[in-house]
């Protein structure tokens, strides 16, 4: 899982005008690190999915991801505003991490939803979660992703 999560994915206090802008940066991002070919598919991608069903999970965590012909390999992003950032409808919590999942789209392939399982089954974890959102350091959240990728 190395290629997919490096330290060069973790993105620190960020300040971008809302979740359109972080969505958008998230598709620039994804070209700067030769993860995806093309910025306007990797962000309408992720805007779809958007619309499909809401990617904020609660208590400060959104996973906004996509399954698209514009990813070259998998990877995961993981984004750390400054301040906290609406998510959806003002009944939702605002997001203070933005873990980003995307995906090539493989024909019968489950990249996407092995690394989904993978974080989903440490974010059940109290300590973890609190750890993960309360953290400004580079070098633990790369642990705590990296642990959870692993587990």
């Amino acid at each position: 899982m190395s290629e997919v999560f490096t330290k060069n994915h973790i993105k620190i206090n960020l300040d971008l005008k809302d979740k359109d802008a972080y969505l958008r940066y998230i598709a620039k991002l994804s070209i700067e690190l030769g993860i995806g070919k093309e910025e306007q598919g990797v962000y309408e991608g992720l805007v779809s999915r958007e619309k499909e069903f809401a990617t904020n999970l609660g208590d400060g965590i959104a996973i906004p991801h996509t399954k698209s012909d514009y990813i070259i390999k998998p990877a995961i992003l993981i984004l750390k505003p400054q301040k906290e950032v609406s998510w959806g409808n003002v009944a939702e919590e605002d997001v203070r991490i933005i873990i980003s999942i995307l995906s090539f789209n493989e024909q019968g392939g489950n990249t996407h939803l092995e690394l989904l399982a993978s974080l989903a089954r440490k974010l059940v974890d109290e300590k973890f979660k609190n750890a993960l959102v309360n953290s400004v350091d580079e070098e633990e959240i790369f642990f705590l992703i990296e642990q959870a990728l692993h587990s």
